[in-house]
């Protein structure tokens, strides 16, 4: 009892020290909360059962935030969250908060081509037609494909010949929170995800799936360890904040004196900057210029 109560005590006055509240709003959608869900091997299966429409669906692992390398073991992707299941299909679900850095359908298919390479066993007697079946799934805030569709499934097919299959075991999955298009179970994981409270009023059909992993949720929250990594999370915030607002304030100064003609070399000087930071916010504030 006395250590949990220190417990409490420490986060107490981490908090009171970065002048936090006392209660911060995370939900599934959240990177972090993600991860410590779906260790849970129930949470994680629910999230998959509603996924792939499958209620029978059962794992057998369950990872999260695994490094897999490719073949020369150079270029390497972090999973968040791997499983596989009695069907020896293989999935990867991945939260993409933000699609706008990077090209998420050519992500899918590294995704998907790195996978594959564990999954082969070395040896002569290595067969093809033994690699498991994948399935990687990105679950967007934003509608990538500008369809209004919660869901997008794509798999191989003839061109030529409709309704020809290639069949080679793969499967990638878009699924998109902005959009309410689409099963009523599936949309309403998404708006769960997308606001982790069951009062929520966009979820539409409270699946007992939904509601265990609630359950779940509510018991990650509660945890110790919950506890550390939010704790973490906001002293990187804060400490991101400051730093955002020392730059700004620098830009600020470094602009007022050039507006008085001084070079880079005399505010470096007088503000006791490195030249090459200062040289860094004149060709900044040269830009926002040009804008």
């Amino acid at each position: 009892m006395k250590k949990e109560e220190k417990r409490a005590g420490n986060a107490a006055e981490l908090r009171e020290e970065l002048r936090l509240p006392e209660e911060m709003e995370f939900n599934l959608s959240d990177f972090a909360l993600f991860l410590s869900v779906m260790k849970n091997r129930e949470a994680h299966q629910n999230v998959l059962s509603i996924i792939m429409n499958e209620a029978d669906l059962e794992l057998t692992k369950v990872h999260v935030e695994e490094v897999v390398l490719n073949r020369v073991g150079k270029r390497a992707i972090r999973l968040d969250a791997w499983a596989a299941d009695r069907k020896n299909r293989y999935f990867a679900t991945e939260m993409q908060n933000d699609t706008k850095k990077d090209d998420v359908s050519r992500r899918a298919r590294f995704y998907q081509g790195v996978l594959d390479t564990p999954l082969l066993k070395s040896g002569k007697e290595t067969r093809y037609k033994y690699l498991p079946s994948t399935v990687v799934t990105f679950i967007t805030q934003e509608d990538i494909f500008g369809h209004n569709r919660a869901r997008y499934t794509f798999t191989e097919q003839c061109e030529e010949v409709s309704g020809l299959h290639l069949e080679d075991g793969t499967t990638k999955i878009f699924l998109n929170m902005a959009s309410k298009n689409g099963d009523p179970t599936l949309v309403s994981l998404l708006q769960y995800m997308k606001k982790t409270r069951l009062d929520n009023p966009e979820i539409v059909v409270k699946d007992e799936r939904i509601l265990k992993l609630d359950e779940i949720v509510t018991e990650v929250k509660q945890s110790e360890e919950w506890e550390a990594v939010k704790m973490s999370i906001l002293s990187v915030g804060i400490e991101r904040g400051r730093e955002e607002g020392r730059h700004s304030m620098l830009k600020e100064l470094t602009a007022k004196k050039l507006a008085k003609g001084k070079t880079a070399e005399t505010i470096a000087e007088e503000l006791e900057e490195e030249l090459s930071v200062i040289e860094k916010m004149i060709q900044e504030l040269q830009e926002e210029k040009s804008e």
